[in-house]
């Protein structure tokens, strides 16, 4: 009996380990169980957009006992329906804890928790469908939301055109599309307080006619906002004539606006304003005057004036663009005149050209979608970084050759060989699994041949520098190929050739990238493929030591499994020690000079500046000059990128060549990326081009700005596997540099 027992006696500990490790989990079970519910929502208004970076807000009651949580949790599907964790410390509001969370899909679970250490203090666990859903309304990634920050009416029975936000629905002819959203909000201490969770918002406008209320707004979201404008976001101020003091020395919202705003005026003429709406209707009757911001000393671009009275100013700030409106156009006054709705209109046709053009040409669209699976630019930029030099695929011919061949050597070729030449049948079972083998040697020698032997990596990367403040902003997309299974950690650095060139890294975010649109892989296709994916985790960590309301994100644990790939999304925020020599004026044309301000030549170079485009031939040298007058070509901006040239043949037309929604010129996909809007938008290319629409830098150069756009050999960001930089793995990279430069612009009277 002993002898019978001693195998279960050596595994006593085996036995005992288990037990614990079963009350573990029961323990782990219990406690999430008796984990306090949680009451949250998800995006700005209740609006959140697939695939961009969202705010979450918990709400907990004051005698919480997750009041104590520490970080956050929050577990849904990728655009790639692998699950992923992000995880980080929770970001304090004055209305609760706030997070950060990216949606991928339209379906599966998402669970939402707050930690203290590793115990569960609340959780929520939820469906996620497009729509309606309890913590949220799930919109497409093409999606546009407005975010209009306004405080709520005191009056039951105002109009609705009182209201920021139904002045901004009517600013599109056809009104706001079926996926976009205009939303209104009124509690300032529940918004975001991180510049990346406002990354979703295609325009935040803000509604300065109630002092308390602005003042109510936590510091902490004034430099979030101001840190996403920077970034590219563009800001909308409405401001009531008699607040201008929160423009002034000290007031709260004076760094969103770039110069100095004066004191109320009035006038009693409103020609300009009439005129700038197509009215024929007067807005100010006979001995009325309306007050209005002086906006005389604002920097910037006068889109509107009363005599020398400025109304509208566009003005940039950093990468992106604020718009200062001097007057209210909810009060009374506006809300009487008939043309008050085409005011915001035409102010949004103005920044982004005459077409003003959102939506899409459908039977172009429908075919770019039905050739390749896309509606959205990114989908075409994403096919070029698909393809790897070194990675060849298996004809099908050679598959079913050799599949055709097998068959006849273990058929007919063994019978032969066994039965005719050796005459002797019973050696098939040794010819057989021989010539299996040899068939299966060739399958894997075919493949080890079609495929690189380590990790390769695809890139493209654009650097914006802002010359007048030095800030940096770079946006990296890329792919990982591996050949076989591996875990890595992923994450987003700069190379050390950088710095020799006065860039410095301050912040970076690296995540996942989906594919917008319903097509093959998109994030609205609902169709499960129903394989097994082993998640990761996405760490979130605030960047403390800087003025700006940034965030460092990495990727963890990433699993790559055999031949497959991983698009990635990137960006890095930091500053340029090197100021850019510019000497250029506005005349009739562009004019002046200015220094190439990096140490390497750039290549392939042009100077986009209103609607005219200077072409910079052969190189550019590294420190050299350029005179606009003699070292360029001149050609407007939708000749240039539509490729508009003369044709030969008896009418001598000219003519432009038709967008290819195949085609894989990185290069000029990234032109229109770049500058969607000067080629004539959705009208031209058939595509939309709203899921990473910050990089459109057409309203910018219409601001005093010249935007000096080139090519250069060396990579300057650099993704890093298991925190090293991955240079050697890199199979094809396209840097690609963009420089905003000052402009003097032209007085009235011609002199500068």
């Amino acid at each position: 009996m002993a002898q019978l027992l001693q195998p279960f006696y050596r595994l006593r500990w085996v036995v005992v380990a288990g037990l614990f490790a079963l009350l573990g989990a029961v323990a782990d079970v219990a406690a999430q169980q008796e984990a306090s519910p949680l009451e949250l929502s998800v995006g700005i208004g209740g609006a959140a957009k697939l695939g961009h970076w969202l705010p979450v807000q918990f709400k907990l009651p004051a005698d919480s006992a997750a009041a104590k949580a520490t970080q956050f949790r929050v577990t849904v599907l990728d655009g790639d329906d692998t699950p992923v964790t992000t995880v980080g410390p929770l970001i304090k509001s004055e209305a609760g804890f706030q997070a950060v969370v990216q949606l991928g899909r339209t379906y599966g679970e998402a669970t939402f928790e707050l930690l203290e250490g590793e115990n569960i203090l609340a959780s929520k666990t939820t469906q996620i469908r497009q729509g309606n859903n309890s913590i949220m309304e799930l919109l497409p990634s093409t999606a546009r939301v407005y975010a209009c920050l306004e405080p709520e009416s005191e009056s039951d029975n105002a109009n609705e055109a009182a209201s920021l936000s139904s002045c901004l629905s009517g600013a599109f002819p056809d009104g706001v599309q079926d996926d976009d959203r205009c939303v209104s909000i009124h509690e300032l201490d529940e918004l975001p307080t991180v510049a990346v969770a406002w990354e979703g918002c295609e325009t935040v406008a803000m509604l300065v006619n109630d002092q308390q209320w602005i003042d109510s707004m936590p510091a902490e979201t004034i430099d979030a906002i101001h840190t996403w404008v920077r970034h590219g976001g563009h800001l909308l101020l409405a401001v009531n004539p008699q607040l201008d003091s929160m423009f002034q020395d000290g007031g709260s919202l004076q760094r969103l606006v770039a110069g100095r705003v004066g004191e109320p005026v009035e006038l009693d003429s409103s020609r300009r304003l009439a005129e700038f709406c197509s009215s024929k209707e007067p807005f100010l009757n006979r001995n009325e005057t309306m007050s209005v911001l002086d906006l005389s000393k604002v920097a910037g671009r006068v889109a509107l004036a009363q005599g020398d009275r400025a109304l509208v100013v566009r003005s940039s700030l950093g990468m992106g663009e604020v718009t200062l409106i001097g007057l209210d156009p909810t009060s009374e006054q506006f809300r009487k005149w008939n043309a008050g709705k085409r005011f915001m209109q035409n102010l949004m046709r103005l920044r982004l050209g005459e077409d003003n053009s959102q939506t899409t040409s459908k039977a172009r669209s429908g075919n770019a979608v039905r050739h390749s699976g896309y509606k959205d630019l990114v989908g075409q930029m994403k096919v070029p970084l698909e393809r790897f030099n070194n990675l060849r695929f298996i004809r099908f011919e050679l598959v079913a050759l050799l599949i055709a061949l097998y068959i006849l050597c273990i058929g007919l070729g063994d019978w032969f060989l066994v039965g005719k030449v050796f005459k002797r049948h019973e050696l098939t079972w040794i010819s057989f699994p021989l010539l299996a083998l040899l068939f299966c040697g060739i399958a894997w020698f075919t493949a080890i041949g079609s495929r690189p032997a380590t990790i390769q990596l695809n890139q493209i990367e654009l650097i914006d520098i802002d010359s007048i403040d030095g800030n940096v902003r770079a946006t990296v997309w890329g792919n990982v190929y591996s050949p076989r299974g591996k875990t890595v950690d992923l994450s987003l650095g700069v190379a050390e050739i950088a710095k020799d060139r006065g860039l410095q890294l301050e912040s970076s975010q690296l995540t996942w990238l989906g594919l917008p649109g319903d097509g093959l892989g998109g994030m609205l296709n609902r169709a499960n493929p129903g394989l097994y994916r082993t998640g990761y985790a996405q760490q979130v960590q605030p960047v403390a030591d800087l003025e700006t309301a940034d965030v460092n994100i990495d990727m963890q644990n990433v699993e790559l499994q055999v031949s497959s790939t991983r698009p990635l999304l990137g960006k890095w925020q930091g500053k340029s020690s090197k100021r850019v020599v510019s000497r250029l004026r506005a005349g009739d044309r562009l004019e002046g000079t200015f220094t190439n301000p990096f140490n390497v030549p750039l290549r392939d170079c042009a100077i986009f500046f209103n609607d005219r485009v200077y072409l910079i031939s052969g190189t550019f040298p590294a420190d050299g000059d350029i005179d606009i007058r003699s070292d360029t070509n001149e050609k407007t901006v939708r000749s240039f990128l539509t490729r508009r040239a003369r044709r030969v043949d008896e009418e001598n037309k000219s003519q432009s060549v038709a967008w290819d929604p195949s085609d894989i010129d990185l290069t000029r996909i990234m032109r229109m990326m770049m500058f969607y809007h000067g080629s004539g938008g959705s009208g031209y290319t058939g595509l939309s081009h709203s899921f990473h629409d910050f990089i459109e830098m057409t309203p910018q150069s219409s601001l005093n700005r010249a935007i000096l756009v080139g090519r250069i050999s060396d990579r300057v960001s650099s993704i890093e596997l298991d925190g090293q930089p991955a240079d050697d793995l890199y199979d094809s990279s396209l840097s690609l540099v963009r420089v905003l430069m000052p402009v003097e612009p032209k007085t009235e009277s011609g002199k500068r």
